[in-house]
């Protein structure tokens, strides 16, 4: 492990009953990288965005987040699951973004942001309220802070939800298909603070079926396809110059 790497993903399988989904999968993500997930339908790339925060149990492998084991600790000898405690803390370390928004539907923006920070790490309400009305301003939703889900659009809700998810500032932000489930027209709104954020030097890891847009904002790409890392380079390079066929072929180029 070097000091600039955040995440560390190593021979992760997953399987769902006979469906091996996850075939040995390894990567990194580095201190202030944006890394992009790509590849067909059924790559298995959702299901891994899952196994790294554990919200998906994996067979066998390891995810480190600064070099600890997120999953699992040794006790006894053993290599246990963490406590349940234990797990949330970790998952605390890595904020998610999904691709249908899960905002709290009681809970206005503000609340939603301020939930996290004060159920888990017990920070006062004037701090995380003080804090949830700069996060909403840099998403661009501060004017609709006491709008609850229902009252916004999905594209607000979806920028909501990735304000929640800095609230906890976490090391790395992992967004699941971030405008797959948004209207045309809103899909813009969403990449464009998902820009901002590569800009400032948040360390991502993105799924995301927008091809231009993950060349656009990535330092690096990760072709997945039949549940393995099939390619992985520079973004650029990959888009321009792909070196399999099955990458030539899944962004439309001659072979």
């Amino acid at each position: 492990m070097t000091n600039d790497e955040v995440l560390a993903v190593s021979g992760l399988h997953k399987w769902y009953g006979d469906d091996h989904v996850l075939r040995g999968v390894d990567f990194t993500v580095n201190q202030g990288e944006v890394v992009s997930i790509i590849g067909p339908s059924g790559a298995g790339k959702s299901t891994m965005l899952r196994c790294i925060n554990y919200l998906d149990t994996f067979d066998r492998g390891s995810v480190r987040i600064r070099g600890e084991e997120v999953a699992y600790i040794e006790h006894r000898g053993r290599h246990v699951e963490r406590p349940e405690k234990d797990l949330a803390a970790m998952r605390s370390r890595m904020g998610m973004v999904f691709q249908n928004f899960n905002l709290f539907g009681h809970l206005t923006a503000l609340e939603n942001v301020m939930f996290a920070p004060r159920l888990i790490r017990g920070q006062s309400r004037s701090f995380t309220e003080e804090r949830g009305h700069t996060l909403l301003g840099v998403v661009g939703m501060e004017s609709r802070a006491h709008a609850l889900p229902s009252e916004l659009s999905g594209g607000e809700q979806q920028r909501v939800a990735i304000a929640r998810a800095l609230a906890m500032k976490p090391e790395l932000l992992l967004l699941d298909e971030p405008t797959s489930a948004l209207d045309p027209q809103r899909v813009g709104e969403v990449l464009g603070v998902v820009r901002e954020l590569a800009r400032a030097g948040t360390t991502m890891l993105v799924v995301t079926h927008e091809v231009s847009f993950a060349r656009e904002v990535s330092d690096r790409i990760i072709f997945m396809l039949d549940g393995r890392v099939h390619e992985e380079g520079l973004a650029a390079q990959m888009m321009d110059s792909p070196r399999t066929p099955e990458l030539s072929a899944f962004l439309g180029l001659p072979a």
